[in-house]
């Protein structure tokens, strides 16, 4: 270092800047100093001299480490208790557990020196990439004792959004308290607002040491190596943020801006690592600062990261042992009981796929969610192939549609714990229910399982409801008390829209909210791939006042969707998606598939009814007409025939019109109103019995 009186208050400044490490993002931003913590430096000389005196402690460790050749030196691995916190508003920003696995895995890969490219460094740092001896677990058990899985998911838009201590006091607010000498605590985001920052941390000191804020926030897609990451193949953000979070800088020193030419006037306190001016390309031989870089550093800012040097294993074990900023406390042999990190108690068996709906013939990747550490599985596939395994992640293949269960028995030296979960696995057809199609929800609940998914999460759930908008029954999601944050979607089965020239899908709902600032989003989606992928159709919106008590249906809109061609497959599917923010209860009822292409009722009609339905001998379709239209009305059956013609085109004034429909000699069954007006098809379900 080097160091004079007019540095040492410069290095002073930056030292506040380097304690916010910032890395790794768009290439744009690099880091987002805490607005907070740099204006108390400005504006309190009592905690700028607190932040030099923490400087000068840490020095002073990293020297006593150094002159110290005990065995804590070398051969002796400390283990560091996790917990990722997922923040999320119902986006793809709650990532799965496995990503944040391939996460853990890269970060433990980078501190053990056995990432598969570490041989790749080039020969003139091969011999200094370090072997950290610092490992991450997963906790095992919450602060207050209770086994938990080391990851949590708090719905929390703004803390999504903003992460910091927003973040921090959202998951205490949900999860308890996670204090930050106990635990490192990662926050995966979906934004940190208008930064352009990938993830920041704080070094070792004021202000938080027991603090929940202590800890690493990161947006989502710098996690791991799979689903929204954006760095494939391996990943080492959240190395980079420990590395800072163990009192390391960047490569180039306390400046939180690589490239710039005064940075070679700078030092990160490394003996090994030589002056540089900092990368953001890789450059294997650049020679900033008059020397070879060290540009595959993980504190670099290449993306070419593949090592530590010895001379950061030494500052980086030295933060860990020093009393300043509590990370000695989190590898103490008390914290880890506490923690749990060594117990491997299995004290849930649990199962995780990626989708519960597939089409017949594809495969199900299963995984074990178990916590925690199994050693040994049991798997039982009935209707699969294979019916039975003993791997921990089985991938199974499903020849019939149907309902399957699995079952899943995991054990270690702690014991057995077993999950069965029944008719988990809904396999429909690969080749659809033909078209013309209804659905009234006039069946029974086992039925109503049989041909739809039913996605809700653990406090929201489907099912038949007394309310309807034709019939006796409805689907209802019980959508008054769901948590915000909570995804519901009603999945149909699939229908071939194969060789047709047009189709349209139509159905009455219900809908109201709380209040009309409610966040909550409602949407139609539709698949031509039997659900493999989904694309957003349109929007729902609430068709009445907004009430805070619960709903339900007075009347009822209908939406009227015209299919494009580019989905006329034999598995197109559709389905409602709610993702909860503060609304009322959801109905859906009368939904039609036909190869009529619809308007919406609302261009020329405010109403059409079908009075009593299902009928027995005769019943009623009133229209009600917004202007005065040319119309016809036809009945015909579920093979698109017409038996009936209830009126022949003509023109009707605005205002209310009943026609009568006679049962005759019609059998029972599932029956069409066709309405015609002004040349717009819609079409109506009638039931005969």
């Amino acid at each position: 270092m080097k160091i004079n009186f007019t540095i040492l208050i410069t290095a002073t400044l930056l030292v506040l800047n380097s304690l916010t490490g910032l890395s790794q993002n768009d290439r744009t931003n690099f880091c987002d100093h805490d607005h907070e913590l740099y204006e108390r430096v400005k504006t309190d000389p009592e905690f700028k001299r607190e932040i030099d005196s923490v400087e000068a402690v840490q020095n002073s460790a990293i020297a006593n480490y150094i002159s110290n050749n005990s065995a804590n030196r070398a051969g002796t691995i400390y283990y560091i208790p996790i917990v990722y916190h997922i923040l999320h508003e119902g986006g793809s920003e709650n990532i799965s557990d496995a990503q944040v696995k391939s996460d853990l895995d890269d970060l433990n890969d980078i501190f053990r020196k056995r990432n598969a490219n570490v041989g790749n460094v080039i020969p003139q740092f091969r011999g200094i990439s370090a072997d950290i001896e610092i490992e991450f677990r997963f906790a095992q058990k919450k602060n207050d004792g209770s086994c938990f899985s080391g990851i949590t998911r708090t719905f929390n838009s703004s803390a999504a959004n903003t992460g910091g201590n927003t973040a921090a006091d959202a998951v205490k607010a949900t999860h308890g308290d996670f204090p930050g000498n106990k635990y490192l605590n990662i926050y995966i985001v979906k934004s940190f607002g208008t930064s352009g920052a990938a993830g920041y941390t704080f070094r070792p000191g004021p202000p938080y040491q027991a603090d929940m804020r202590n800890g690493i926030h990161v947006l989502n897609t710098y996690v791991g190596n799979i689903g929204t990451s954006t760095q494939q193949g391996f990943n080492t953000t959240i190395a980079h943020e420990a590395g800072h979070w163990f009192n390391l800088p960047h490569t180039w020193g306390n400046s939180n801006n690589p490239g710039l030419a005064s940075n070679c006037n700078g030092d990160d306190g490394v003996a090994d690592t030589p002056n540089t001016i900092g990368w953001t390309s890789c450059s294997l031989f650049g020679t900033s600062c008059g020397s070879l870089d060290n540009v595959e550093n993980v504190m670099e800012y290449s993306y070419c990261s593949k090592m530590f040097t010895e001379g950061q294993k030494t500052r980086m074990r030295s933060a860990l042992l020093s009393g300043v900023g509590g990370r000695n406390n989190l590898i103490s042999a008390a914290n880890q009981a506490a923690t749990g990190v060594f117990s491997d108690i299995i004290c849930k068996a649990d199962i995780y796929t990626e989708n519960t709906t597939v089409c017949q013939g594809n495969q199900v990747q299963y995984y074990d969610n178990s916590y925690h550490n199994a050693t040994s599985w049991n798997w039982s596939f009935p209707g699969g192939t294979p019916s039975s395994s003993n791997i921990e992640n089985p991938v199974v293949v499903y020849n019939n549609p149907g309902r399957h269960t699995v079952n899943l028995t995991v054990s270690n030296a702690s014991g057995t714990k077993s999950v069965a979960k029944q008719r988990y696995i809904r396999v429909v057809s690969s080749w659809g229910a033909s078209v013309p199609f209804s659905e009234g929800f006039e069946t029974s609940e086992f039925q109503f399982e049989d041909n739809w998914e039913n996605t809700s999460g653990d406090t929201s759930y489907w099912k038949l409801s007394n309310s309807s908008a034709s019939g006796s029954k409805s689907a209802m999601l019980n959508n008054f008390n769901i948590i915000n944050g909570a995804t519901s979607e009603l999945g149909s089965r699939t229908y071939n829209l194969s060789g047709m020239s047009s189709a349209n899908l139509s159905f009455k709902y219900a809908y109201a909210q709380k209040s009309t600032t409610s966040g909550e989003v409602v949407q139609l989606l539709v698949s031509s791939d039997c659900g493999e992928n989904w694309v957003i159709a349109r929007g729902i919106n609430q068709n009445t006042g907004s009430t805070d008590s619960e709903f339900f249906p007075t009347n009822w809109s209908n939406i009227s969707y015209n299919i494009n061609n580019s989905y006329f497959s034999a598995n197109f599917r559709f389905k409602i998606r709610i993702v909860s923010g503060g609304g009322n209860n959801f109905f859906i009822d009368d939904i039609n598939i036909s190869s009529t292409v619809g308007v919406e009722e609302t261009n020329f009609l405010s109403s059409a009814t079908i009075y009593p339905n299902p009928m027995i001998s005769n019943a009623s379709l009133s229209l009600d007409l917004i202007k005065q239209s040319e119309v016809s009305v036809n009945l015909i059956n579920a093979l698109g025939q017409t038996v009936s013609v209830l009126s022949a085109r003509k023109t009707l004034n605005e205002g209310n019109t009943t026609f009568e429909i006679q049962k005759n000699q019609l059998s029972k069954g599932v029956y069409f109103i066709q309405i015609n007006v002004n040349g717009n098809m819609s079409m109506k379900k009638l039931i005969i019995n």
